[in-house]
């Protein structure tokens, strides 16, 4: 079987000069109807082995078979000058479908589709209205020199054997310029004195400068876009404008205050004023519905987050069938682009939330611990009554002021940081109580200050418990920790620094210190990214200033 439409492939040119001759020779040598249709069965034997429509090494079922005999042998009985003409163009169409190929394929389609045309247009058309367009001497000659130059394809070798597709567009164009030449020629004669070939001239004129004038408007020139512009668009918007369905669906779609079903709602009810849309249905995870009316003509698309389907008042061709789809398609790209950003809000949302609870159980561990050393204090047995009551007359109003911060964040998160910025006081107050609240935990003080400043408490005390909090840690795994305070204020910019002497902090988490929440055995996590985050929206900057073993040092200092 494969050496079969191998050795059909090697002839094809041979094909089809055999089946052009065939053809031309029941219409020129047919004197009775046994010789034409003699020629006819060759001619149609041969069509079927050249089989330019499906591919060649497809193969005919009985039912296929029957029917082709069918029609095969009924235009043999029939066979006229008419139905010749019917099946001339029919040829003359899968030739110039094929005419655009290469190389010497391209030279033998081309002397086919040269015979063919120029039999119709001097042979075959004018004979129908027994008009003569040339003399009997040269139309015998003219005659036998057309059923001989098909012959010429038998020496045409076949140099690419790979089965070829039909442009059956371009040649459906052609055939109805060679119908539009040859009516108008006879029309011309028979309408006037003009005999066939002057008419046949006149229509070659006309038809020329038409296709001249068509070729300097195809292309763009001066301020005019030109047709094939004009045409493209028109193949682009066929049946509703494409352009401005992409402006209407994108500008909802940038609407971050409308939620997905009422972008859907309005895309659709834009989509109903195409006058070919008689109703649109649709189906999504949590709803469905119909705008308009249902026909038996549709168009649907089927996405996992969305479902639909488009009726249309009249059946839908291939080319509307593909611009519907690609409006659905577009339309669905961006109903789930709508879904991805309601659920981005709501992730925002949540993140929110998490933050803000995250910072607020900071402010509880703070003063946690606090009340954990104020309660240290008062079970002292060693403390003087006075002493304890001192201190408690410091650190309570302290510790209440802390309190009450915290609830107002509670009632008011996203008020979070301008109530921070609010609370400021006294930098030598804060110090003092600061050095009462961490008496006896090993830890040195030093501070150098001149002048007394105004300072953001809330910013200062988060920052100072959340770094002595991670030094008393890190003091859990190396004992001999030391940690040192100091509060300077160099050419009037107060630091703050936190310097102990062990071991240097990880490269890889320093890097990623103040940038994410990191967590590690020396307990540098959301305390202190939040830290860096609060200080910096108030114009502080927290940062690793010192980070060699035995000399680890934070510090907090105004940026401005």
């Amino acid at each position: 079987m494969v050496s079969n439409n191998q050795l059909l492939l090697n002839n094809e040119h041979r094909l089809l000069g055999l089946m052009l001759f065939s053809l031309l020779a029941a219409v020129h040598l047919g004197d009775n109807d046994s010789i034409t249709q003699g020629f006819l069965i060759a001619h149609f034997g041969f069509f079927l082995l050249w089989q330019p429509v499906v591919k060649k090494e497809l193969t005919f079922n009985t039912r296929q078979l029957i029917i082709l005999s069918i029609l095969i042998f009924s235009f043999i009985y029939w066979f006229n000058p008419w139905t010749n003409v019917f099946w001339s163009l029919l040829l003359l169409t899968l030739l110039t479908g094929r005419i655009f190929a290469r190389g010497l394929s391209r030279a033998a389609y081309g002397i086919a589709v040269i015979v063919l045309f120029l039999d119709l247009i001097l042979n075959t058309a004018p004979g129908l209205f027994d008009l003569a367009a040339l003399s009997s001497t040269l139309r015998t000659g003219f005659s036998t020199l057309l059923m001989l130059l098909p012959l010429t394809l038998l020496f045409f070798p076949v140099t690419d054997t790979a089965t070829k597709q039909v442009d059956f567009i371009r040649g459906f164009f052609v055939v109805l310029l060679v119908i539009f030449l040859c009516m108008s020629s006879i029309l011309i004669s028979v309408t006037s004195t003009q005999t066939y070939i002057e008419s046949l001239a006149i229509s070659i004129f006309t038809l020329s400068t038409f296709l001249l004038t068509a070729a300097l408007l195809w292309a763009p020139r001066a301020d005019f876009s030109g047709i094939a512009k004009l045409w493209e668009k028109y193949i682009l918007d066929i049946g509703g404008p494409f352009e401005q369905w992409i402006t209407h669906v994108s500008t909802l779609e940038s609407n971050t205050s409308l939620r997905s079903e009422n972008f859907l709602a309005a895309s659709v009810r834009y989509l109903m004023q195409q006058h070919w849309i008689c109703g649109v249905s649709w189906q999504t995870n949590t709803d469905d519905g119909i705008e308009g009316e249902k026909s038996s003509y549709s168009v649907n698309i089927d996405d996992e987050k969305l479902k639909l389907t488009v009726y249309t008042h009249t059946p839908v061709g291939p080319s509307l069938f593909l611009h519907a789809k690609l409006l659905l398609s577009v339309l669905t790209f961006y109903y789930r682009a709508k879904l991805q950003e309601q659920q981005l809000i709501k992730q925002a949302h949540l993140q929110a939330i998490h933050e803000t609870g995250s910072k607020l159980t900071h402010d509880m561990k703070n003063i946690l611990q606090s009340t954990h050393t104020m309660t240290q204090i008062v079970n002292d047995k060693d403390s003087d009554l006075q002493e304890i009551i001192d201190v408690l007359k410091k650190q309570m109003p302290l510790l209440t002021q802390r309190l009450n911060t915290t609830l107002e964040k509670l009632k008011s998160p996203n008020s979070t940081d301008a109530a921070t910025q609010g609370l400021t006081g006294s930098v030598l107050q804060w110090w003092n109580q600061l050095l009462s609240r961490y008496t006896g935990h090993h830890i040195e003080f030093s501070a150098d200050i001149e002048n007394d400043i105004e300072i953001p408490l809330d910013i200062f005390t988060t920052v100072i418990e959340n770094l002595l909090d991670n030094a008393k840690s890190k003091r859990i795994r190396e004992p001999d920790l030391k940690i040192h305070v100091e509060l300077s204020n160099i050419n009037n910019r107060l630091q703050l620094s936190v310097t102990d002497n062990g071991s240097a902090i990880n490269k890889h988490v320093e890097k990623l210190l103040f940038n994410e929440v990191v967590s590690s055995q020396d307990g540098f996590g959301i305390g202190l990214y939040q830290s860096h985050e609060l200080a910096k929206n108030h114009g502080y900057e927290l940062s690793v200033h010192d980070n060699t073993a035995g000399q680890v040092c934070f510090r907090l200092c105004k940026t401005t």
